[in-house]
């Protein structure tokens, strides 16, 4: 089960990042097309309500082209590094001994990445509550939850493997 988990996470970490790889430079294509007139031909830029869309043709990617698309690069850019973090995380338990120092400091990255989405959705949920005075639960606050309770879950296992760790050192210090 170990190794499907690792195995997943691999094929996760490499599908996100190829994914990436082709989305943001077709937005940034689609965003120069639309700001310069240029023209490529998988971009097509659509007018819907008064707004402009960029939809990348065959991709199946379609955003608002404002601020968007700087959130959109950003938020490929973390998941990529997020789910090389995971690959690493589930890389630990494949390995011969959990409780060592590197295993300590992956799954604290891990743990700490967790927080990223958390602080950026708290700080969108002010400026939402501030703007609008009202507050909706959105898709990305599913997400902002979703880590909120995947760290919540990692800050136990952290403090099994810091006790496990110490009690492995004391056991090596011993023999």
């Amino acid at each position: 089960m170990k190794k499907i988990a690792l195995l997943l996470s691999k094929y996760t970490f490499w599908g996100f990042t190829i994914f990436s790889i082709i989305a943001i430079p077709l937005s940034l294509l689609a965003f120069l097309e639309y700001y310069f007139n240029w023209d490529f031909p998988f971009i097509e830029i659509v007018k819907r309500d008064s707004l402009d869309f960029a939809k990348i043709k065959n991709i199946g990617i379609e955003f608002w082209l404002k601020y968007t698309v700087v959130s959109m690069w950003a938020t490929l850019i973390f998941y990529s590094i997020y789910f090389y973090t995971l690959k690493n995380f589930f890389g630990v338990f494949i390995t011969a001994r959990t409780f060592e120092e590197e295993s300590l400091k992956q799954f604290i990255k891990f743990y700490k990445l967790n927080f990223v989405p958390v602080f950026i959705g708290f700080i969108g949920i002010i400026i939402q509550f501030a703007s609008l005075n009202k507050f909706e639960f959105d898709e990305p606050h599913f997400f902002v939850i979703l880590h909120l309770i995947i760290a919540f879950f990692l800050y136990f296992y952290l403090d099994l493997i810091r006790k496990g760790n110490n009690i492995q050192l004391e056991n090596d210090l011993t023999i």
